[in-house]
């Protein structure tokens, strides 16, 4: 079999996906879970890294539109703007 990983070795790469096949439904669900978690935490960080000045609302907002589309962007930026107490909240 054709490792996955280039940084892995062979014995240690088999033993991780043994442990994966192995798991439970709930385990896998929540190491799927934390890997998005992070993955999602890393591009909102990498964004606010790009433009310090940007507050943090706008940053989510923009994320937003960078992952799920800019119109769903301008559809929150609408419904925060006849809200603006729930935009305050996101901070």
């Amino acid at each position: 079999m054709k490792p996955l990983w280039a940084d892995t070795d062979a014995d240690t790469e088999a033993e991780m996906i043994r442990l994966l096949r192995n798991a439970s439904v709930a385990k896998r669900f929540e190491l799927a879970d934390a890997l998005t978690t992070s993955v999602i935490s890393l591009s909102r960080r990498a964004l606010a890294k790009k433009r310090p000045e940007v507050p943090e609302a706008e940053i989510l907002l923009e994320w937003v539109g960078l992952h799920y589309g800019r119109e769903l962007e301008r559809e929150l930026r609408d419904f925060f703007q006849a809200r603006p107490e729930r935009l305050e909240n996101l901070e």
